[in-house]
């Protein structure tokens, strides 16, 4: 009876997907990350050795060397040479995590992935949200540090770059200020990969007077702890910014790599303010 009800039920439709079967250096590697991940190794520890770890995963040692290169690619380990040398567990922070996507999200603009409108649209998203945040967060020190590089930046003596590594410094410390680190990181991998360059194009059309008032407008939110104030005063920043950006060529609806706009805008932006090529 049990048999002809099994013989009468219909044939199930789960479908079967096998699993990706995974590298060996994959497998050494994640099972280190599980291990730091779940502090059974914390920050210090040393990794055993090579031949250890080679006996215990059953791989050669260059499997093990491989998976301990991506680990310190990463940041979370560091591998001393020596005799008294070997791998450490570092302590996790977001500087590997911010180089890397940094690097990544280059990769995408370059290969046009990802277009220059994009990344303003990003930006304004994240910075007028870090400002609101800083305004609620920030420490006196923190705010101080916001203040200097605004007063520095009031030299008229600077060179162009180091002004604009100041109006970096000055954004990057807001940012910071907001303590969100999922935030930050993000912002910062936009700022490494096109405010130099998006700097350097509109150069010859950026008023440093404006440019220096709009930022203390920012500091004089956050210093009065008015979220709302701080947001708007970044968008209002923002909007000169991409007023020029829009001046300069940047924006168009073509789909254009942040290289190849920078290219042919600065030459732009160099006739419509009077020179003949656009000032480094």
């Amino acid at each position: 009876m049990v048999k002809w009800a099994m013989a009468e039920r219909q044939e199930s439709e789960v479908a079967f997907v096998p699993l990706p079967v995974r590298q060996p250096a994959d497998q050494v590697r994640l099972t280190i990350l599980e291990a730091i991940v779940s502090g059974k190794l914390e920050p210090g520890d040393r990794l055993p050795s090579e031949h250890e770890q080679a006996r215990a995963f059953k791989v050669g040692r260059s499997v093990v060397r491989e998976a301990l290169r991506s680990l310190a690619q990463l940041g979370l380990i560091s591998v001393a040479p020596g005799r008294h040398g070997g791998s450490f567990v570092n302590r996790l922070d977001a500087g590997p995590v911010e180089r890397s996507l940094r690097e990544a999200m280059d990769l995408l603009v370059h290969f046009e992935a990802v277009t220059i409108a994009e990344l303003v649209e990003a930006r304004r998203a994240i910075e007028g949200m870090c400002a609101s945040l800083s305004a609620l967060r920030r420490t006196d020190n923190e705010l101080a540090a916001i203040g200097e590089t605004i007063e520095s930046a009031q030299d008229d003596s600077l060179s162009n770059d180091g002004w604009l590594d100041l109006d970096i410094q000055f954004h990057r410390a807001v940012a910071h200020s907001a303590h969100n680190r999922a935030l930050i990181v993000p912002l910062a991998a936009l700022h490494g990969v096109a405010q130099p360059r998006l700097n350097q194009a509109i150069l010859p059309l950026l008023s440093r007077a404006r440019v220096n008032s709009q930022h203390r407008a920012v500091f004089d939110a956050i210093s009065a702890r008015e979220p709302e104030a701080a947001r708007l005063a970044v968008e209002r920043h923002l909007d000169y910014l991409e007023s020029l950006y829009r001046k300069g060529g940047l924006l168009s609806r073509r789909r254009r790599s942040v290289a190849g706009a920078v290219a042919t805008s600065g030459w732009r932006a160099a006739r419509e303010s009077g020179g003949d090529r656009p000032r480094r």
